[in-house]
């Protein structure tokens, strides 16, 4: 019966394979679960403690904290096998959201007297510094685990066979999404922000050991991921970039992968500044907008789990991964001049907040299970270098730069809503022409390399 059901929704996979997938799947699900589980508190953690007036200022800040935290990871990257920097990095994490959740529940454990030397240093920087450290270590998880958990994925596939898995994969993420932020929807009243936190950094902690039960059950996979090039000279940290900017094909991976955080970055403050104006700056106000931003994840998570389902595996298979990536700028092009519509015919704030809501799960959720999949499955006619260090530039470093070009747009107009409004809109839609122009060469480019078995190198 489960067999039945895994051919209808991923197609044929021999018990091997299906094995190999239900184990990824198992880790995504943490993975994604863990993420969003805190993620989905991120904002209203740093409102409360600096104000959300300063989200964009935070987004930019942890663009050189993320550029820093990719260095060492390229670096790592060359010198450790795939598998024991995933077991290090989810190590450093888990410690470290463990560590913020005592902070956070305890806050004057970090209070320094205003007389102190310390306190003068610090003095210009807006509300409490812990804000700013919860933001950047998020963004730094985001931007690092992920990326890495699914180059090692991709560097074990076939295109037939990630056609097959990724949808299987990209479900139980999205599955994991919506426990994480369901959770967070009913204790955040009750448990607060410390133990929410401390407990994302428990399920993080989890991840080496489901990645080390992947080794004992596939060995298989992990041989072919970590024995790659064995003769092949030591590259810099520094060689991903080059292969970026070498490369037209990889360039057009990062156009793909990251044009949408620009756009995303600008509705989702949209969102953000509609609600905090329309909940307040209280107590119960923040409370509200914490109850929101996990709504909305959740939201997002159910509309990915049944694309993930229904659509993912169903369009790549049936019209092919270039459809895929133009698909989705398409939609969200689409998207943004209907929310422009609303705002001229004088919809309210609660309306627009709404609005952005419905805007942010519809962007988020078929990036998660259209676009994002059908990204990763274009590294695969690429070598080792490509999926791991080139790749850790454009979901990191690409995609902090993204997020900051869009923090530069509301953060210039985060006074002014209207404009913020026009000028956003206007700018996102010139972004959507230039990204699918874009999405088709990448796509053309993939079905020549597949037709004539090469690879970039």
């Amino acid at each position: 019966m489960v067999s039945k059901a895994v051919r209808f929704l991923w197609g044929d996979m021999t018990p091997e394979e299906l094995k190999r997938f239900w184990i990824l799947s198992a880790i995504f699900f943490v993975l994604i679960g863990a993420y969003w589980f805190i993620r989905v508190m991120k904002d209203p953690v740093f409102t409360l403690l600096v104000g959300y007036k300063y989200q964009p200022r935070a987004k930019i800040v942890s663009l050189f904290v993320v550029v820093g935290a990719v260095l060492l990871y390229s670096k790592l990257v060359g010198l450790l096998k795939k598998n024991i920097l995933f077991y290090l990095v989810c190590s450093f994490f888990s410690i470290g959201f463990l560590s913020l959740g005592y902070a956070i529940s305890h806050p004057e454990f970090l209070v320094v007297s205003t007389d102190s030397t310390l306190s003068k240093f610090f003095s210009f920087i807006p509300g409490n510094f812990l804000g700013w450290v919860v933001y950047c270590f998020i963004e730094s998880f985001g931007s690092i685990v992920p990326a890495l958990f699914l180059a090692i994925v991709a560097s074990t596939m076939s295109t037939e066979l990630a056609k097959k898995g990724y949808g299987m994969i990209y479900a139980f993420g999205q599955l994991g999404l919506i426990i994480g932020t369901w959770f967070v929807i009913s204790c955040v009243q009750t448990l607060g922000f410390g133990i929410l936190f401390a407990m994302g950094g428990l399920f993080i902690g989890m991840l080496p050991f489901l990645m080390k039960w992947y080794m004992t059950m596939a060995p298989i996979a992990i041989v072919r991921s970590t024995n790659i090039a064995e003769n092949k000279p030591e590259t810099g940290m520094f060689e991903g970039l080059k292969l970026l900017f070498s490369r037209p094909y990889v360039a057009g991976l990062l156009v793909v992968t990251t044009m949408y955080e620009i756009i995303g970055t600008i509705v989702e403050y949209q969102m953000g500044l509609c609600a905090t104006s329309f909940y307040g700056i209280s107590p119960e106000g923040i409370a509200s907008f914490a109850w929101l931003k996990a709504m909305n994840g959740m939201m997002v998570g159910v509309l990915s789990l049944a694309f993930a389902l229904f659509g993912t595996s169903f369009l790549m298979r049936k019209f092919g991964l270039k459809f895929c990536i133009i698909s989705y700028p398409t939609m969200i092009g689409i998207t943004i001049a209907i929310l422009f519509g609303f705002y001229f015919a004088g919809a309210g704030l609660h309306f627009l907040m709404w609005a952005f809501f419905c805007a942010v799960i519809l962007f988020k959720g078929l990036s998660y299970t259209l676009n994002n999949p059908s990204k990763e499955v274009m590294y695969i006619p690429t070598s080792n270098d490509v999926k791991f260090k080139a790749k850790s530039w454009i979901d990191a470093f690409g995609g902090r730069v993204a997020k900051g070009t869009g923090a530069l747009v509301t953060g210039s107009l985060c006074d002014n809503l209207s404009a913020l409004i026009v000028f956003g809109s206007i700018a996102s839609l010139g972004l959507v022409a230039f990204w699918i122009f874009v999405a088709a060469y990448v796509g053309n480019t993939f079905n020549k390399l597949q037709a004539e078995h090469k690879i970039i190198e």
